[in-house]
């Protein structure tokens, strides 16, 4: 069975891929308002070790924080398995002066041989992994020895009584993401600790969990996407062995 046979695989990337250009509007409005494109400059740059050139952005959506990176030199290839956030991203490269690679690939499964990058990065990837040990063990081996791994998320829904349904959208994103879909996602409702011990257990070390107020406040000053309430963020980091 490929990946996006899965039943509810596929009712994910459909939810993405109908909302992608909406999405992506929101993520634009954001990053053109003051500090954002720095702060999340700052985010990436700060743990990504000198010497650092290939990057893989797992669950790239609309390209986004591939294109940012991008632009600080970067090369970037940007996976995503659903085609709409594909669309916008690629729509955007082409008027980029040096363009990330966007490819269809499975974030539970990039498809790239052993050593690929030298980092790894995602933003609010995590809680959506269907199989998360999977994933960390495949993102281990696409890394060389010394390459880092880096990702930001938050615990964005904890009950089901916190899914916005207010809209034709979040009833979808509410019916998509039901308790049946969490049940398939590992890091959907985990801790920091969680995740944490689950990253150790796939063979990273100098594994680091960092909060970032400095987003939160970006945030509380700039507005969230409808039927979200701002969130501590957390940028969690690590390394594959040299």
């Amino acid at each position: 069975m490929t990946p996006t046979a899965e039943p509810v695989q596929e009712a994910w990337n459909q939810y993405w891929s109908r909302y992608a250009a909406e999405y992506d509007e929101h993520q634009l409005a954001r990053l053109a308002r003051p500090g954002e494109r720095e702060t999340w400059a700052r985010v990436w740059g700060s743990v990504l070790p000198a010497g650092t050139q290939t990057i893989l952005d797992a669950g790239t959506g609309s390209g986004n924080m591939a294109l940012l990176l991008a632009g600080e030199g970067y090369e970037v290839t940007g996976i995503d398995l659903a085609a709409g956030m594909l669309e916008q991203a690629r729509a955007k490269a082409e008027r980029h002066p040096h363009p990330p690679t966007f490819l269809v690939g499975d974030a539970v499964d990039p498809p790239f041989s052993p050593g690929s990058f030298d980092a790894i990065v995602s933003r609010y990837l995590l809680w959506t992994l269907r199989d998360a040990p999977a994933a960390l063990e495949r993102w281990h081996r696409a890394l060389r020895p010394g390459g880092v791994l880096v990702a930001v998320d938050a615990p964005w829904f904890q009950t089901p009584e916190e899914l916005p349904r207010q809209t034709a959208r979040q009833q979808h994103f509410a019916s998509a993401y039901d308790e049946t879909a969490f049940a398939r996602l590992p890091f959907g409702r985990a801790g920091t600790a969680q995740i944490r011990a689950e990253w150790e257990a796939a063979g990273f070390t100098d594994v680091r969990v960092d909060p970032l107020p400095e987003v939160l406040a970006l945030d509380r000053a700039h507005g969230v996407a409808p039927g979200h309430e701002p969130e501590l963020q957390y940028r969690f980091s690590a390394r594959r062995a040299a």
